[in-house]
């Protein structure tokens, strides 16, 4: 090779490795303010600054992510912002647009390192600390001060956690949790809102979970907690999903109401929940339908239909079944 390629070689690698070292540094560029989703609206982050472009992921309300950027285009202003999914705990960056979310300065909440020192033990561990991802949910709570709802996962760990931090002499400390066994494809909560379901500004975190009891035996269910003294205290559960054909009975019954037929053997559940309005409240209803099948057959011999409205009443949403 002649001294004038080498040069050439030289330049072209020297050029690659500036340009690699410039779009690391711009992809790991440190967060300069916070974003919560504040109204119902779920807010699509996608991965250039268009409405054009489809949706990467979906911001639910309460969502609380770092701002990396922020470019104006037009009549709208966009935001780069770094959230992470729930159910894979991966980070996606993306863009938003500002109108959907609230922008908050850097300094009104901790970073990662900050609440991961406050819960100690394990998560003071380098490999732990080093590899744990947080999704953050701002969860009002009337008169007192704002929580921070948080889900934690690592590979490290064979749990995930959802960890309530409460503001308290100055800063935010850790309150009630809940840990869920996480697997290599999901972790124990694949989404996850703040809605004010009662109407007192006391917010509800609105959970879907993944089970699975027994072979042939699994689905997802919709949870409804909310924070009451220093508990999180189960206000509603139902099944969204629901297949249990790891037995099946000798004779089918259906049983009336039709809502008890819900996970019953030989029976695959689908269904959704919309909140409807009554007066102050927001109570859950559900919709679906209920498959009865029988060994052999992969075709339902029957289905019946639910609907019902879980109405409150006082101290938690009617069970629905």
């Amino acid at each position: 090779m002649t001294s004038n390629s080498l040069a050439v070689c030289f330049l072209s690698i020297s050029f690659l490795a500036s340009v690699a070292a410039t779009a690391k540094e711009k992809a790991t560029a440190p967060p300069f303010r916070w974003a919560y989703v504040k109204n119902e609206t779920r807010v699509e982050s996608r991965p250039a600054h268009s409405p054009r472009k489809p949706a990467i992921m979906q911001l639910q309300r309460g969502e609380l992510v770092n701002v990396l950027g922020v470019e104006v285009k037009g009549a709208s202003s966009w935001l780069k912002i770094s959230a992470v999914n729930p159910s894979t705990f991966e980070a996606v960056t993306g863009w938003v647009d500002s109108s959907g979310i609230e922008s908050e300065p850097l300094e009104h909440f901790p970073p990662d390192a900050e609440l991961l020192k406050q819960l100690g033990g394990h998560y003071l561990e380098d490999i732990v600390a080093s590899t744990t991802e947080i999704v953050r949910y701002v969860v009002h709570q009337g008169k007192r001060d704002s929580a921070l709802a948080c889900f934690l996962g690592t590979r490290a760990l064979p749990q995930a956690r959802l960890q309530i931090f409460q503001w308290s002499s100055g800063k935010y400390l850790p309150g009630p949790y809940l840990e869920f066994p996480a697997s290599e494809m999901l972790s124990g909560i694949t989404r996850m809102e703040v809605l004010d379901l009662l109407g007192d500004v006391n917010e509800c975190i609105v959970t879907e979970e993944p089970f699975h009891s027994q072979p042939e035996e699994d689905g997802t269910n919709m949870v409804i907690r909310r924070m009451e003294g220093n508990a999180l205290k189960t206000l509603w559960q139902a099944p969204l999903e629901f297949r249990n054909l790891a037995s099946f009975p000798p004779q089918r019954q259906i049983l009336e109401p039709p809502e008890k037929n819900i996970g019953a053997p030989g029976t695959v559940t689908q269904g959704k929940v919309d909140f409807r309005a009554r007066g102050p409240l927001s109570e859950p209803a559900w919709k679906g339908k209920i498959e009865f099948h029988v060994l052999g057959r992969e075709e339902p011999v029957d289905t019946v239909t639910v609907e019902k409205v879980c109405s409150w009443d006082g101290s938690k949403f009617a069970p629905l079944r």
